[in-house]
């Protein structure tokens, strides 16, 4: 019985947490999280010559944080056997705007306006998520549906990956015009809205509704990092994409588009959709499949998959604009890309501006007054 003892207290320090880990040392795997292999808990594993609990097998039980690059924190994680029980997500302002928690098998998802009231919550059981309360932002409960909301609940798809609500920030012109164009502009691989507000999303002129809308997929376990599909990069074979992502990401921007344009109460003029890199890929994509859905489309940093390259019909192209920037510098996508996206779209009849700047793999200042030009243009 007295050996027990120190096997027991072995295997508690191995499997559990009382310190926050930085989410740096943990690593998701076949959908349980455990500690990376650089961790300090692991370097700590050799202390006792191999004996005892292997870290690198056993899930992860504890908590866990996150931090913005500036310093700030980012979010809060608990884990229990590798599988995320709570959470919580904060703006780099400290302001907390989403949380979860998960209660037996149940999963509570709460978004939070900024004064501290909840605006909604919802529960997932067995893999099906609804409505259980929304808020106005002076607390009171907000019983009428939004169109877009009432018709996902009923066709009960209102979280499946093609009617995936996206968030977003918004900008609104000063002047509220009786119509005005707006533009849906998204990030890159690995972003978050967050990059953008307040001061770059101010940058964007106030001639136009500018909406920056987040990804729905999170590179990584609890990374607060959004993608709008998965990329594979190989030494030895092409580059992969996630089609069923990029197709799905499509779909929710759409999908996404209606209900921002009904909730936010706009009268658009224009519609147009933009993107850097990755968001720049997702704007071609929307381009090429629903020309009929927008007026024009900005691809930043982009490139567009060869199978893209190959549309031939031209018959609903003749009235969109397209406006086309890389950087002549950039050593993550290749500037021959952009090249590849003009001609495209050209020879689908589509009226295209094309700019290379020296520059890399950014999004400077002189990009964001690039496209108000092209946005007041005709």
């Amino acid at each position: 019985m007295k050996l027990m003892l120190p096997i027991l207290l072995l295997m508690m320090f191995s499997c559990s947490s009382t310190k926050p880990v930085d989410i740096s040392n943990l690593v998701s795997r076949e959908g349980l999280v455990y500690y990376n292999k650089t961790s300090y808990y692991n370097k700590t594993s050799a202390l006792f010559n191999g004996k005892g609990i292997n870290l690198e097998k056993t899930p992860f039980s504890g908590k866990c944080v996150a931090y913005f690059p500036t310093g700030e924190l980012q979010g809060e994680g608990t884990f229990k056997e590798g599988m995320l029980i709570q959470s919580s997500y904060l703006g780099i302002d400290g302001i907390l705007y989403e949380s979860s928690e998960m209660k037996g098998d149940t999963l509570i998802s709460v978004e939070w306006y900024s004064n501290g009231q909840k605006k909604w919550e919802s529960k997932t059981v067995d893999g099906k998520n609804t409505f259980i309360n929304r808020w106005n932002e002076n607390g009171t409960i907000r019983k009428e549906l939004y169109d877009w909301e009432e018709k996902a609940i009923e066709e009960d798809n209102f979280y499946s990956d093609s009617r995936r609500h996206l968030n977003y920030i918004i900008k609104k012109p000063l002047a509220n015009a009786e119509k005005q164009d707006i533009l849906f502009f998204m990030h890159g691989g690995g972003g978050h809205t967050w990059y953008y507000e307040p001061h770059m999303i101010n940058q964007f002129s106030d001639n136009y509704v500018t909406v920056i809308l987040q990804a729905p997929y999170e590179t990584s376990i609890f990374s607060n990092k959004w993608t709008w599909f998965d990329v594979h990069f190989s030494f030895f074979a092409d580059t992969t994409f996630n089609e069923q992502q990029i197709n799905a990401s499509c779909n929710s921007i759409l999908f996404s588009i209606n209900q921002i344009i009904e909730k936010e109460n706009i009268n658009p003029k224009k519609i147009y959709v933009g993107g850097n890199s990755q968001g720049g890929v997702m704007a071609c994509k929307l381009a090429l499949e629903h020309p009929d859905a927008i007026d024009g489309f900005i691809a930043h940093n982009a490139f567009l998959p060869i199978v893209y390259q190959t549309m031939t019909d031209k018959s609903k192209y003749s009235t969109l604009r397209g406006l086309v920037i890389n950087g002549d510098d950039d050593n993550i996508i290749d500037p021959i890309n952009s090249k590849q996206i003009t001609n495209t779209f050209i020879k689908l009849g589509a009226n295209i501006k094309s700019i290379e700047l020296q520059m890399g793999h950014e999004f400077p200042k002189l990009s964001r007054d690039l496209i108000n030009e092209w946005m007041a243009s005709k």
